[in-house]
């Protein structure tokens, strides 16, 4: 059986970004998760919120856009929110003691709660304090 995994805005945008920190090591985490088969699911929030930051706080206009189409031409495999995964993403969101932790990354992780997910592709440490596994560090 295929691991699912939900993939955050921070995953996209170091897979987009060259220069990002985390570019190396989210190439290598994709290439494993394309080996084993696993399924990244993408809340339908973290597609815009990455194609925002890309375009407005990254000023890579080209890269939003080519993400955009990507979106638009059923690319990547989208979770859209329903009113339990919003409910339980405002039960996280409570949560959050620092700023960094938004309403989009409560969203991923009630989503990964949701799916039963194996693991979230993110560079957010916050998901681990929440419980849940980090794709880089499943075993490959």
């Amino acid at each position: 059986m295929s691991k699912v995994i939900v993939g955050d805005a921070d995953a996209i945008i170091a897979l987009a970004l060259e220069n990002d920190p985390h570019h190396k090591q989210a190439l290598t985490i994709n290439s494993i998760l394309v080996r084993e088969k696993a399924v990244i699911i993408f809340p339908f929030t973290a597609l815009p919120e990455a194609i925002t930051t890309l375009k407005r706080a990254l000023n890579q206009p080209d890269k939003a856009h080519r993400l955009s189409k990507q979106l638009g031409q059923g690319l990547f495999h989208v979770e859209y929110p329903n009113q339990e995964i919003l409910c339980k993403a405002s039960q996280i969101f409570e949560t959050a003691v620092s700023k960094k932790n938004t309403f989009f990354d409560a969203i991923v992780a009630a989503t990964a709660k949701s799916l039963e997910a194996d693991a979230i592709f993110s560079f957010d440490e916050w998901y681990t304090k929440l419980g849940f596994r980090l794709a880089s560090d499943l075993p490959n």
